[in-house]
């Protein structure tokens, strides 16, 4: 996936590859640790959102198949 767009908790925190991200399938952010948080990445025809929980002080990559499609 390439440009997506990311949200945290139901709000829009930014697109992949615009803003100074670099357009190379990743995009970083931070949220509040030690609770779970609504995460929904989405490229115009594929949507995956998730909730997950976020241990304060460890990083945590989220992996995206390519073409997952969950329809909600």
């Amino acid at each position: 996936m390439r440009g997506y767009q990311v949200f945290l908790d139901g709000n829009y925190i930014g697109t992949e590859g615009t803003g100074g991200d670099l357009l190379d399938g990743r995009f970083s952010f931070r949220v509040v640790g030690g609770r779970s948080h609504d995460i929904r990445v989405y490229d115009g025809q594929f949507n995956y959102p998730k909730t997950m929980f976020f241990t304060r002080g460890v990083q945590k990559i989220i992996y995206v198949e390519p073409g997952t499609a969950v329809y909600i």
